[in-house]
Order: structure tokens, then sequence, then C-alpha cells
């Protein structure tokens, strides 16, 4: 449940804007280095009753001041700012805030760039052309400790990946278990996946952990990332 911060957390630094958090909303944070970028985030997520704006930022370090100082239980940050590169914030932000539940919206989408940054620990990957409602429901579904990546972003991924598995973990898996994981990085709970492939919630939740022993990884977005890799989605 959303957590109440009852405190003004003093200016930060240039481009820092801590706010109140708002009594039973997600607490959002906004990174991006654009000044417009930012403004119309803001006005289009202010206007649901679920959701508060905690805090702008236009640099990585900023970023970290505010996942420090606020603690927000979601945070859009772009790849590519003035200091310091997305995927490194977003280890950093989770190293001050295991909490926040970081999402990268951006305009870049090369494999490397979106598998470094799952790696370093996000939930969410969005290109910036996505609708915004999708970005509404990104919010809402990483808070909820789910994994959503925009469909965009695994062709870019599969076609740089290399030829075959080589032997990775990966080939083990069964047309099930690919299935399953392709709905993980559409944003599904184990519940819808559950009714698409007809198996219960909880089967689903024991074979994404099985899933994970297999690919030696611990979150639903390293699974997506290592079924990336191994050209399995």
């Amino acid at each position: 449940m959303a957590q109440r911060v009852e405190r003004h957390v003093p200016h930060g630094g240039n481009g820092v804007r801590p706010k109140l958090q708002a009594l039973d909303r997600i607490s959002v944070a906004i990174v991006d280095d654009h000044e417009i970028v930012r403004a119309g985030l803001k006005q289009a997520l202010e206007r649901e009753s679920d959701i508060a704006i905690v805090g702008e930022a236009r640099t990585g370090n900023e970023a970290v001041y505010i996942a420090e100082t606020l603690r927000p239980h979601v945070m859009l940050l772009d790849v590519k700012l003035e200091d310091v590169e997305g995927p490194e914030v977003c280890r950093r932000v989770l190293a001050a805030s295991p909490g926040t539940a970081v999402v990268m919206l951006t305009s870049y989408c090369q494999d490397n760039i979106i598998l470094k940054s799952l790696n370093a620990g996000a939930k969410g990957y969005l290109i910036k052309d996505v609708e915004l409602a999708e970005v509404k429901r990104t919010i809402r579904a990483v808070y909820r400790g789910h994994s959503v990546l925009d469909p965009k972003v695994a062709p870019r991924v599969i076609a740089n990946a290399t030829n075959g598995n080589g032997g990775r973990p990966g080939t083990s898996l069964s047309e099930r278990d690919v299935a399953i994981i392709r709905y993980v990085a559409g944003g599904l709970t184990n519940k819808e996946i559950g009714s698409l492939v007809h198996l219960s919630s909880h089967t689903i939740k024991d074979r994404l952990e099985k899933i994970a022993n297999t690919f030696d990884v611990r979150s639903r977005a390293e699974i997506v990332a290592e079924a990336f890799r191994a050209g399995l989605i």
C-alpha cells in the first residue's frame, strides 16, 4: 500500500522539485533532461486520482537524490541524461531506494541499452512514442510488482541476438515456458497468464520460479532479459 510522506524535502539542486506525497496514491518521480517532457508527463499523470507526482529531475545525480529523500514508488527515467547513463542511474536509484520500481522511458531502443537497463533492475522499458494510456498502465503494473516491456522493444533485441542459443540454459525451456515469458514481457499478471495457458496463478508462480532458477536470475525483468539474449522471444 502507498505510504504517506508528511515532509517537504529541501531543494536538492537545479532541476529537482520534491513535493508532498498524497495518501494512498502511487508516488511517481519523473527524470528527463527535457523540461517539456517532464511538464507534459506531469500534467497528464496528475489528472489520475491514484497517481501523485512527488519529484522531478533532469540529471542522474538529482534522480538519486530524489530516491534517497522521497523513495517514490515509481520512477520514470530517461536513458540519456547529461551526467550519468540511465542504466547506471537505475542501479544507483535502486541502491538508494530498493522499493522503487524504475521504468525506462526513452527514445532509445538499442538491444544493448535495453539489456543493460533490465540487468540494472529496471521493471519496465517504454519507447517515448507509446500511448499515454500505456504509460499509466505501466506505472500501475510495476507498482503492483509486475514487469512491462514495450512491444517495439522485442524485435530490436531479437534482430541483434546471436545466431543460435549456444547451449544457454534457455534451450531446456518448454514451449509453454516460453509463452509464459512472452506474457510476462507484456506485463500480464500471473492470474492473467494462467487464464491464457489454462493453469492456476499458483502454478504460473511456481513455473516462473523454476525458469528464474534455470536462468540463474531473480526478477521477472531479468527472466525476460535472459530470454531475449537466448533468442527465445
